[in-house]
């Protein structure tokens, strides 16, 4: 790897992410729920809670300064000027149910900005990582998108609901319904930090979903842009990674592998928020496209 201004961080997060990426493997078969968050379907198990505790090990080891933002243990924590984002166990309920679709998320921010990602999906032995300016990777090679050309209508699209149900879920089945119009097809396969990686190396056109957190995001946001992707909200705007509703993390994604498909999908998903969201004291959004 060659030696860059955030080597020793990306190191850590691949490091990290390789930990609790092989507990996750080797415990699949043992999966237990430890607690419920927002509802019946929103839980995490006690691996989730072990893959964060062997991540924050890793980190505070090299880095007992820095401050994390986890989704388990530690996730308000996010003014600072060093900060973590982890996820654990992105795709729980894949998890929980036998399914490998999932991938532990370790993203770097310095000042407001992702500076170094890795996602690791391990039943795959697929490592993606990137360096703000220094290109993406897989398994080390950089990794450049495939067909930048394509158009939406010839894409497979990637999204994700939250857990809204009743009348709260009807405007996703909407936008689901606007973009299957469209699109080759409209998969969701339940872990956004996968899927948005999967955008990087070309195999979706674009991923979108509304009411994501930042861990969900963080790392893989870059990976798309260092692999010449865009990143945005649905709207178009520049992704504001602390967005949030109330005082709740809330934040819309999309990602894109062209300026073609970015623009459709703006045009077919991109909507008035219902409230403003507070911003973060940083003076710049924490994803960009620059």
């Amino acid at each position: 790897m060659t030696k860059t201004s955030y080597s020793d961080e990306l190191q850590v997060a691949i490091e990290a992410a390789r930990r609790a990426g092989a507990y996750l493997c080797e415990s699949r078969n043992d999966v237990d729920i430890a607690r419920t968050k927002s509802g019946a379907k929103d839980y995490a198990t006690h691996q989730d809670q072990e893959s964060e505790r062997i991540i924050l090990q890793e980190i505070e080891k090299r880095f007992p300064s820095d401050v994390v933002l986890a989704e388990e243990s530690r996730p308000t924590h996010h003014d600072a000027e060093r900060l973590w984002i982890v996820d654990p166990l992105d795709g729980t309920r894949n998890y929980a149910n036998g399914l490998t679709h999932f991938a532990v998320s370790i993203a770097f921010c310095h000042a407001g900005l992702v500076e170094a990602a890795a996602v690791y999906v391990p039943c795959d032995g697929e490592m993606f990582h990137a360096i703000r300016r220094h290109g993406a990777h897989l398994n080390g090679a950089p990794l450049q998108m495939q067909t930048p050309s394509k158009s939406l209508e010839a894409s497979l699209v990637a999204t994700g609901f939250s857990y809204d149900q009743g009348a709260d879920l009807h405007p996703h089945i909407e936008v689901f319904e606007q973009v299957m119009n469209v699109a080759t097809d409209v998969l969701r396969f339940g872990s956004a930090a996968t899927d948005i990686c999967y955008v990087a190396a070309g195999r979706f056109g674009a991923y979108y979903e509304s009411g994501l957190k930042p861990w969900d995001v963080a790392a893989a946001a870059l990976i798309v842009q260092e692999a010449g992707g865009i990143v945005s909200d649905l709207s178009g705007a520049p992704l504001d990674l602390f967005a949030k509703r109330g005082t709740t993390f809330r934040l819309n994604a999309l990602a894109a592998k062209n300026a073609g498909i970015h623009s459709r999908l703006v045009e077919l998903v991109g909507r008035p928020q219902t409230a403003e969201p507070t911003r973060p004291s940083y003076p710049t959004s924490p994803i960009d496209n620059t």
